[in-house]
């Protein structure tokens, strides 16, 4: 899956199982805490402290999932 896909279905996930079952396709295997955090983080982004700090899906991708 190429980053640009990956991000677009990260942001649409609203589950803990869909960001690991997006992981998964991904080809990462990922612990419902990582996937958790993940998703918690996704939700943040569009804050005002997300968007101060520069974080976005795709950010929180790479930090997350080592891409």
């Amino acid at each position: 899956m190429d980053e640009k896909t990956l991000v677009e279905k990260l942001s649409a996930a609203d589950t803990v199982s869909g960001v690991m079952d997006i992981a998964k396709k991904a080809g990462k295997d990922i612990t419902f805490e990582q996937a958790d955090e993940m998703l918690s983080r996704i939700l943040q982004v569009d804050s005002d402290a997300a968007e101060l700090s520069g974080d976005s899906v795709a950010k929180v991708a790479k930090d997350l999932l080592g891409l």
